[in-house]
């Protein structure tokens, strides 16, 4: 018989969630290309992913030529990904200016807390117990790659959010004994969101695998009562969904089956892994491994897990989505999010299932050994990630006196809290300081490990080409492949840059001024007549990599003004 926490208990942690959700995701202001202040969080301090660099292209251009329905980058079209992102991230530059990353950051955090409530109210419909939603919406709150896709301004995070939004609310209609018509719009409008976010991805890496552990869970007899409902679900899916795909159709005759073609082409023969290698996913899930490893195994965890929800389920739901990402030959890391879903979930359970068993000393030999073992081991971290702040090899801005006072205080404080769990043998205390081990790394740590990316002498920022007055108005060219880590200098110069080889281009391409970016000396490159003809102004040399010099020399480049 499952026993119910008191309120006061309840309250304590609801408040606890509320204010680490709000500290891990939101963000203060910092300005684009600075390093973040003390007390700022994870999702702040760079925009250098080529992620987060295109969908901010993306968005200065829509601005710039007022084109909502066809998205350009570099004023080439860009339609491979649906434009919801990108009018989102068009319309906060448009109140907030392309200057400040933290507000523009904002609406991908907005879209995480997002995920956070949605699944804070699944869990609720999935349970009777008062605790297990807010452990679960803690728990994926400070998963690893939901911070990290919160932080890098990804598509996923939109598309992902709001299937988990509708997944809910179908879940709510299937339980119901009543049809709820707004709840089934609802569900529609938020599929048909998350297919204008990402296309059909999250559908096939969220909703597929949800239905799949639902019908070996439950079977399909709800499903068979509710066919009325779904088929209007679908209905407004479709809707919603398709009238951006149908425009850019008859604008464009014949570019449906090239983006289709280019996807399909990425999936097989891009970023290409083994069968096995999304099979480390646990570790995606950052402080929370060990408690999601041992979640997992199955012997162990099924009977403990079920008196609070169904383990079989939720079991299922993880493994599904592991292995149909794992058909998919591409595979990147981020591709994960999906599954760091329902695994919170589970791994929230496994913590709801020990918080009771040691209240009221229900716990076996097995419970104890692990509890023990995992915690010392989280205190072991707890301890060493302040010192270790001391030996890391910072290139400038090392902490200072005070910061690296308050990280010791502040981690110790948790290894502390930590501690006393593991003698007075209380889980919750152990969750509360995990979360509080995320929060500390957010506003602490972070804002100093700015300083250990840039490791290259000859580090210098393309921001300075952004701010010159004199270059607002000219052309911007590259004597290079104008595409991948690329887009770095377009975004951070400010200026869209065409392409113009001058070795084989004799002439200019434009009428001068223009701006020319080159990996050598533009002296060596230019043909003599124009070297002869025209006035030739050196700006510098302008190296975008942090790591080693030369890394990539796409993004080592002399500026030169051809008036």
């Amino acid at each position: 018989m499952r026993l119910r926490l008191s309120n006061q208990v309840v309250e304590e942690v609801k408040t606890h969630f509320q204010t680490m959700v709000f500290n891990t995701i939101i963000q203060r202001n910092t300005k684009l290309g600075e390093a973040p202040s003390f007390g700022e969080t994870i999702i702040m301090y760079d925009a250098e992913s080529k992620g987060a660099i295109n969908y901010l292209n993306l968005a200065r251009e829509i601005l710039q030529k007022n084109n909502w329905l066809e998205p350009t980058m570099n004023d080439e079209l860009r339609l491979v990904k649906p434009p919801l992102p990108t009018w989102i991230a068009a319309i906060t530059m448009y109140f907030t200016g392309e200057q400040n990353l933290s507000l523009l950051r904002l609406p991908a955090a907005l879209a995480a807390i997002l995920m956070v409530f949605f699944l804070f109210k699944l869990t609720a419909s999935l349970t009777d117990d008062q605790l297990l939603p807010f452990l679960a919406g803690g728990t994926v709150a400070t998963s690893f790659y939901i911070l990290f896709m919160a932080r890098d301004i990804s598509w996923d995070i939109f598309c992902h959010s709001f299937m988990i939004g509708a997944i809910w609310l179908i879940h709510k209609e299937l339980k119901s004994e009543q049809r709820r018509w707004a709840g089934m719009a609802g569900a529609g409008v938020l599929m048909g969101l998350s297919f204008l976010s990402k296309g059909p991805v999250s559908f096939y890496a969220l909703l597929l695998p949800y239905l799949i552990a639902r019908s070996y869970t439950f079977g399909w007899g709800e499903v068979r009562e509710k066919k009325t409902a779904l088929i209007f679900i679908l209905l407004i899916t479709l809707l919603v969904s398709l009238w951006w795909p149908i425009i850019i159709g008859f604008n464009h005759p014949g570019i449906a089956s090239k983006l289709i073609y280019h996807e399909t082409s990425a999936w097989f023969n891009k970023d290409i892994r083994p069968f096995y290698h999304y099979w480390s996913f646990p570790v995606q899930s950052g402080i929370w491994t060990v408690f999601v490893a041992i979640a997992l195994y199955y012997p162990y965890a099924r009977r403990r897990i079920n008196s609070f929800i169904n383990y079989n389920f939720l079991f299922v739901w993880v493994i599904s989505a592991v292995l149909l990402l794992s058909m998919v030959p591409e595979k990147k890391e981020r591709y994960l999010l999906p599954v760091l879903i329902p695994l919170a979930l589970l791994t929230a359970s496994y913590f709801r299932y020990l918080i009771e068993a040691f209240r009221d000393t229900l716990e076996d030999r097995t419970d104890l050994v692990i509890f023990r073992f995992s915690t010392l081991f989280m205190t072991f971290i707890c301890l060493a990630i302040p010192v270790s702040l001391i030996f890391l090899p910072f290139t400038s801005g090392r902490p200072g006196l005070a910061l690296l006072l308050f990280i010791f205080i502040f981690f110790w404080s948790i290894a502390f809290l930590l501690v006393n769990a593991y003698l007075k043998k209380k889980p919750l205390w152990v969750w509360i300081g995990l979360v509080g081990m995320v929060l500390a790394f957010c506003i602490s740590v972070i804002p100093s490990a700015y300083n250990l990316r840039i490791t290259n002498p000859n580090y210098r920022s393309y921001k300075e080409l952004a701010v010159r007055a004199d270059l607002k108005d000219i052309p911007f060219f590259f004597n290079g492949d104008i595409q991948g880590k690329f887009i770095e200098v377009i975004w951070n110069s400010g200026h869209q840059i065409k392409g113009w080889n001058p070795v084989n281009q004799h002439h200019l391409p434009i009428t001068a001024p223009l701006l020319l970016l080159s990996n050598e000396p533009a002296e060596v490159i230019l043909p003599e007549e124009i070297l002869r003809n025209y006035h030739i102004e050196v700006i510098g040399h302008f190296d975008g990599n942090t790591g080693k010099y030369g890394e990539k020399n796409v993004l080592s480049n002399y500026a030169t003004v051809i008036r």
